[in-house]
């Protein structure tokens, strides 16, 4: 329910949007670029522990160290950076990813594999803690704020569709570290990009510290934060090792992977769209929504996955959740806690990435000693506490109306 008198963003001449959607797409594409680099090993992760001669479990941790170290940058860095122009951050940041992918491509040891996952764990947190905050400022005039976290927000969509489903596509025919290096060279793009389409973005007062907790002091931001935690470690729990299901328990060849991989991403793009629109209504309703259709996944994966018609109808429903996901985790945060995003959002992004690598450590420790299945059916139990926090600890909320302002 709206309400003419709610809070909105300030309208102080600091906190001017100097955006556009030139900007904003910018942005949007280095999410694009980011989230291929973070989420590749999804669909290479047979390939890299067959390369490497190591388990599938243990190859999981190129995913959980940059979870790690990304959960350490998101809420320091931005303290570290106090009051410089977030322009130049997007932009080393972005240089940064290139540098580690390329590392990445070329590592011949385990051992250097991970340290070019832990540089990317560095652009990882920071690019996320600073992007998704401006949002609203990168955004084009009176652009719902709904909507440009949602354009910000596709660039994730239309990585998994795109990014992971290609990369596992290219390693099955040239090898693994050739996804990496193909990545590097979008970076580059992205680069440019950047460096031509990024207004100056002053922040408004520098970040220390004690500012961080901003979102944890709002009781509306503390429940939405549970909620996104519970929902987050089922998704990232089970996701990680969804090549791995495919190929051990299903037993479906790589290209077939690579399809499953490649409807994912396209489901998600309509998940993206659908938490724009919905979440700018009632973000609480959108998220109980989404934690339904988890459920439907989680439930039904072991039992009608293994089939291909099965896989192709749940992992569908998988991606169109994953695709509202992140989106109304942001939309819940811009809407009941306006103030405190630009502050709050740093440790809110390293919360998102140690949900990351929690879940892929849990994941594999899960996926090493028992089986995927068994992985997939406990997750469950985050999702059903998921639900009775949305309608307990959250009851009653309704979205106030945000825009973005000149």
């Amino acid at each position: 329910m709206e309400n003419s008198h709610s809070p909105e963003i300030p309208t102080t001449e600091s906190s001017k949007t100097q955006g556009s959607w030139y900007a904003i797409l910018a942005v949007a594409i280095g999410a694009f670029a980011l989230v291929t680099s973070e989420f590749l090993p999804v669909g290479v992760l047979n390939s890299v522990a067959t390369d490497l001669n190591i388990s599938v479990g243990t190859a999981g941790l190129i995913i959980t160290l940059p979870g790690v170290m990304a959960a350490f940058a998101a809420p320091l860095l931005p303290i570290y950076v106090k009051q410089l122009d977030r322009r130049y951050v997007l932009i080393l940041l972005t240089a940064i990813m290139v540098i580690a992918n390329t590392i990445t491509a070329f590592a011949e040891s385990f051992n250097v594999l991970l340290l070019s996952r832990l540089v990317l764990g560095i652009a990882i947190g920071g690019f996320w803690a600073t992007a998704i905050a401006l949002s609203g400022k990168l955004a084009p005039a009176h652009l719902p704020i709904a909507k440009a976290t949602a354009v910000v927000m596709a660039g994730v969509t239309f990585a998994t569709v795109l990014g992971v489903p290609i990369g596992t596509w290219l390693s099955e025919f040239y090898g693994w570290r050739s996804a990496f290096g193909i990545t590097a060279a979008i970076g580059l793009i992205v680069l440019l990009l950047q460096i031509v389409f990024l207004p100056k973005l002053i922040p408004e007062s520098a970040i220390h510290l004690r500012d961080l907790p901003a979102l944890l002091r709002i009781p509306k931001a503390r429940s939405g934060m549970l909620i996104v935690l519970l929902i987050g470690l089922a998704h990232f729990c089970a996701y990680s090792y969804l090549a791995p299901f495919f190929k051990n328990i299903a037993g479906f060849d790589g290209t077939t992977i690579s399809s499953l991989l490649l409807l994912y991403g396209i489901a998600g793009i309509f998940g993206n769209a659908f938490a724009g629109y919905s979440g700018n209504l009632n973000v609480r309703y959108t998220l109980a929504f989404v934690s339904v259709c988890f459920a439907v996944v989680f439930f039904g994966f072991p039992i009608f996955a293994i089939h291909e018609f099965g896989a192709i109808v749940l992992t569908a429903l998988w991606g169109f959740a994953f695709g509202a996901f992140p989106t109304s985790a942001n939309i819940w945060m811009f809407v009941h806690a306006p103030n405190a995003v630009e502050k709050g959002m740093p440790l809110f992004v390293g919360m998102f990435q140690v949900m990351i690598a929690v879940g892929s450590l849990l994941g594999g420790y899960v996926v090493d000693h028992f089986n995927e299945n068994i992985l997939i059916y406990g997750v469950i139990s985050f999702v059903a506490l998921a639900l009775i926090s949305i309608f307990t600890l959250a009851k009653g909320l309704n979205n106030p109306k945000m825009t973005c302002e000149n």
